[in-house]
């Protein structure tokens, strides 16, 4: 029997709420799981370092946040992820909480519709300790003091391009660039599109615009100046960057796995709710 792994927004009531409907409808159809904060009525429960462990399908339950803890689970164990949208309208979750159980079952019966999307892989020279970060949004590396600016040296596959004196820099995928990215000015990007963008973020400069990048390349961010940073991943914990550190971000050796329902709004149909634009008549 295939088990079905829940990460839920702990802290919405209408969560755990929608998560404890559908454990119950999957009894003797899949094992459950859930992690440890979590109580919705799983049949297993197991901490992050076992959670994804013989896992066929991950489901996060709550909002975009969520949906980015979750991915990160599903991606290290090579499965799908399905994201059941609880509150604002997102452009990761897929399935309202009432029509996510006929989901879980196409994916356990092998009939659902799974989207690859482009990841990121960052790793850092000259910061001590700091493991390699993954990313389905977006990589950033920014200030640490708030009122100063970072000088950020961008390299593509060894080239120097320019270097930024801003707030931060951002790489993001296709995915990411209606997330941080578009909040700094960077390109909506169609998400399936395999491609990283580098927007920079409030900077101090003539040339303040975002360039897009082949799969294939690697970006380096160099801390030049004066002024350590900070990186971050998909808004995970921060990692400091003293003054001569770099990143290196390319993109992983497979994608992420997304599970899509048959009837998806398009793309372009969420960025004209998201964002309220005028479309859809003649």
């Amino acid at each position: 029997m295939k088990r079905v792994a829940f990460v839920v927004h702990a802290g919405r009531a209408a969560a755990l709420e929608a998560a404890r409907g559908l454990v119950a409808k999957l009894a003797g159809r899949a094992l459950t799981r859930q992690l440890p904060n979590e109580s919705i009525g799983a049949e297993e429960t197991a901490d992050e370092a076992q959670f994804a462990k013989d896992v066929g399908l991950v489901v996060s339950v709550g909002g975009d946040g969520t949906f980015l803890r979750a991915a990160r689970i599903a991606f290290d164990q090579g499965c799908p992820v399905l994201g059941v949208k609880v509150g604002r309208v997102g452009f990761l979750t897929e399935a309202e909480p009432p029509d996510a159980h006929d989901l879980i079952v196409q994916v356990l019966e092998g009939k659902a519709r799974i989207e690859e999307r482009m990841v990121l892989v960052a790793e850092t020279g000259g910061a001590p300790g700091a493991e390699s970060q993954w990313a389905l949004n977006e990589v950033i590396v920014e200030k640490r003091a708030r009122h100063r600016l970072i000088k950020l040296a961008v390299r593509v596959d060894g080239e120097d391009v320019t270097t930024f004196s801003a707030d931060g820099v951002i790489v993001s995928t296709a995915t990411g660039s209606t997330a941080y990215s578009f909040s700094a000015r960077g390109p909506i990007v169609t998400p399936t599109l395999r491609c990283m963008v580098v927007t920079p973020v409030a900077a101090h400069m003539v040339f303040d615009r975002s360039i897009v990048l082949a799969p294939e390349e690697r970006v380096t961010l160099d801390v030049v100046g004066e002024e350590p940073g900070v990186m971050s991943a998909d808004g995970r914990e921060s990692v400091e960057l003293p003054v001569g550190s770099s990143v290196r971000i390319a993109a992983a050796g497979r994608p992420s796995l997304l599970v899509r329902r048959p009837d998806a709004p398009s793309f372009f149909a969420l960025v004209r709710d998201k964002f309220g634009l005028p479309g859809g008549s003649r």
